[in-house]
């Protein structure tokens, strides 16, 4: 006759997993059993100070060789199969730190401006989260389905092979200049960046963690929340940072081609206008959407994988099926 205290291995099994801490929760314990003067020390070795000064100094260098004009200058004697990667630039394209600056103090209380930022940011969005939303789904039902992959499989991978940007002229004819073409182009190029790599995820989730669910007596839909999800997750939200950063590039480049609005119009306004300065204010403006877009997925990493050890590697299940 077994004692009280003893459990069966499945009972044990789901015990010991469940109670498995976070390393949020491992992190929250040894923070609060750290005096202040330690707690100082941990937030110092937390902080890195060497890899912030290694990133200052990369801008420094950055802006120096930009502002001494040492890359418009060029180095002739580097040479590359015949090639020189760093040309002399002509006095009339060139730009200076300063007059960089000057586009920003002036765009600051431009009403017309922040109207097209809010135009490229929203055809960008909203062909992203599109793109995000068909990509997963499509790539999740080809990883679980083997008979639908193969049946669609060769179409998707011969769009995929198409330059998306050749269908430009044709997606400006359906739906004309203004921002549903651009969420188009988004669409079509953000697509396949997120379900490639979500239909892999799906097809290499580690067959015996199935079969470990299925022993402890997860049902199928138990075990795509509690083992395909996670097993998968790593890959979908680095598919989306991706994603997020190509679908403002591919909304900048429909807007460069045909728009009414738009910072891809203002853009080659600046080219045309020689105004170089602008040229990269305007880069600078469309780097810093693409990075707040890459922030959000960040964050949501962050809360979406908190059940994953610092140390971890590999596919695990999650804590209770």
């Amino acid at each position: 006759m077994k004692s009280s205290d003893e459990t069966t291995p499945r009972e044990a099994d789901m015990t010991s997993t469940a109670d498995i801490p976070s390393s949020r929760e491992l992190e929250a314990e040894a923070i609060s059993g750290l005096s202040r003067e330690s707690m100082m020390q941990y937030r110092i070795r937390k902080f890195d100070i060497r890899v912030q000064l290694g990133r200052l100094a990369v801008l420094f260098v950055g802006w120096w060789l930009w502002w001494s004009e040492t890359l418009w200058n060029g180095w002739e004697g580097l040479s590359v199969f015949g090639v020189q990667p760093f040309p002399n630039v002509n006095q009339t394209f060139r730009t200076s730190p300063a007059k960089t600056w000057d586009y920003f103090t002036e765009i600051y209380h431009e009403q017309l401006f922040w109207q097209d930022l809010w135009i490229t940011a929203k055809e960008a969005t909203i062909g992203f989260l599109i793109a995000a939303v068909l990509g997963i789904v499509f790539g999740v039902l080809f990883g679980q389905i083997p008979r639908l992959r193969k049946v669609f499989g060769p179409f998707t991978i011969l769009v995929n092979a198409m330059p998306k940007i050749a269908f430009l002229p044709l997606i400006l004819v359906v739906y004309g200049v203004g921002e549903m073409s651009k969420v188009v182009l988004v669409v079509l190029i953000a697509f396949f960046i997120v379900q490639v790599p979500t239909q892999a995820a799906v097809s290499l989730v580690n067959p015996d963690l199935d079969m470990v669910a299925r022993t402890m007596g997860a049902t199928q839909l138990q075990i795509f929340k509690k083992v395909v999800i996670p097993g998968i997750m790593l890959a979908i939200l680095g598919a989306l940072r991706l994603a997020a950063i190509v679908s403002v590039q591919a909304a900048v480049f429909g807007e460069i081609f045909a728009a009414r609005r738009g910072l891809g119009q203002r853009l080659m306004t600046s080219a045309n206008m020689l105004e170089y300065g602008d040229l990269f204010a305007i880069v600078a403006v469309l780097a810093l959407i693409a990075l707040l877009l890459n922030g959000v997925i960040g964050r949501a990493e962050q809360y979406l994988l908190r059940w994953r050890s610092d140390d971890q590697s590999g596919q695990v299940i999650s804590a209770s099926l």
